[in-house]
């Protein structure tokens, strides 16, 4: 199998475990939910209690939605601060709510404000999922040629198994010509990605070099003041 294949399926790998792990994310979701909805998991529900109730469940809740926000960002890089804050903001509830849970002693104002974090938490989940099913539905635009291809190929593997008449076979040296056509594409496209990474690598670097001229003043000004004036010299 050839190279530009390779890539191809493994972006289609990558896809059907995005899409695994949206339905996983979503289903534990609900059931984090229906918990507070009914009352599984309430402010009158001792400490130690309900962390041994949710415990495993917020675990497994952290880590679907840090590699969906990985997911994300493979299928859609130019939505990068969006994914990147939304995973923050579930992400920091959870800590939250678990961190009163394990003190030693909680009261039942502590309580109340571990529910609170721990609905903020669901309420930017449901947020996630939607961005989440967004970006599987439409991914940016070097997905989609990856993905149009994988079409294009299944296709041709399905007519290369069948007999058919030499008249529809010349038809089909068009779709051929498409197929070249579409490889091309993928590897000019791999190589404008890795121009691209290597520019903003090297814009980074520069960046990094400034300061801010508050702070290039001021140590210019402490350098001037360490020195001795032309005026004191020649009195010594």
């Amino acid at each position: 199998m050839n190279v530009e294949l390779s890539s191809l399926f493994g972006v289609m790998n990558v896809i059907q475990e995005y899409d695994l792990k949206i339905s996983e994310f979503e289903n534990l979701l609900q059931r984090i939910t229906a918990d507070m909805a009914s009352g599984a998991i309430s402010e009158r529900t001792a400490p130690s209690e309900a962390w041994k109730r949710t415990q495993r469940d917020i675990a497994i809740f952290r880590n679907l939605a840090k590699q969906i926000g990985n997911f994300m960002l493979i299928l859609k890089p130019e939505r990068a601060p969006t994914i990147k804050r939304h995973i923050v903001a579930l992400t920091k509830p959870l800590s939250a709510f678990e961190n009163i849970l394990q003190k030693p002693e909680v009261s039942p104002e502590d309580s109340r404000i571990a529910l609170e974090e721990l609905r903020k938490a669901t309420t930017e989940g449901s947020n996630i999922l939607e961005l989440a099913k967004e970006i599987r539905d439409n991914p940016s635009e070097s997905i989609s040629t990856i993905l149009k291809l994988k079409e294009i190929y299944d296709a041709k593997e399905y007519l290369s198994a069948i007999s058919i008449p030499e008249a529809a076979y010349v038809r089909f040296e068009g779709l051929k010509k498409e197929i070249k056509a579409l490889r091309l594409s993928i590897l000019n496209l791999e190589r404008s990605l890795t121009n691209l990474k290597n520019s903003l690598d090297a814009v980074s670097a520069e960046v990094s070099k400034f300061r801010p001229l508050s702070e290039e003043k001021t140590q210019k000004e402490q350098g001037n003041s360490s020195q001795p004036s032309g005026r004191n010299k020649e009195e010594d």
